[in-house]
């Protein structure tokens, strides 16, 4: 961890997707392991239509807070992997539902083992340390959508520049 103890906290967005490259290369080997055939980055979006079956691309997208643009992306390749389909909603024929399909759904079904087992090795991690990753992200993102990391290094520059008189 040389790299962070020199940086320090400054490389906190560089630790935290190292982590999440870590976790996501573990999920893809878990997938496998259950023979589920998803891609890590297709979970919220499978979870979502696991639990309701019937979305619209932007009720997704509100729903796990990606773009518009990403889950369009994401049902694709969904779509293209045989694991969705799309229908014309029956009040509105502007709009389209998408949903699992029969692949989609044998995977639902099969993947709530896996599920259980994930969240027990998660828990078990968690009570290994002495600090609550989760509940820390959760305050992170409180902070962070009331104030973003830009404005406040904004206000510190300022008040830098302001106590010192400089301009770098």
């Amino acid at each position: 961890m040389g790299f962070y103890d020199d940086v320090g906290k400054m490389a906190m967005g560089t630790r935290l997707r190292a982590l999440s490259e870590t976790v996501s290369r573990d999920a893809s080997l878990i997938y496998e392991t259950y023979g589920t055939n998803l891609q890590p980055k297709w979970f919220p979006v499978f979870y979502v239509l696991t639990n309701r079956p019937e979305n619209t691309v932007t009720s997704i997208a509100e729903s796990i807070g990606h773009s518009h643009a990403s889950v369009s992306k994401i049902i694709k390749e969904m779509s293209k992997a045989g694991l969705l389909s799309e229908k014309t909603d029956a009040t509105d024929r502007r709009r389209t539902k998408i949903i699992l399909s029969k692949k989609g759904q044998t995977i639902a079904q099969k993947i709530e083992s896996q599920y259980r087992d994930v969240e027990a090795a998660i828990q078990e991690i968690s009570s290994q340390t002495t600090h609550n990753l989760w509940a820390a992200i959760e305050e992170w993102e409180k902070l962070l959508a009331k104030k973003s990391l830009h404005e406040r290094v904004s206000e510190k520059k300022k008040e830098r520049e302001g106590a010192d008189g400089s301009k770098n």
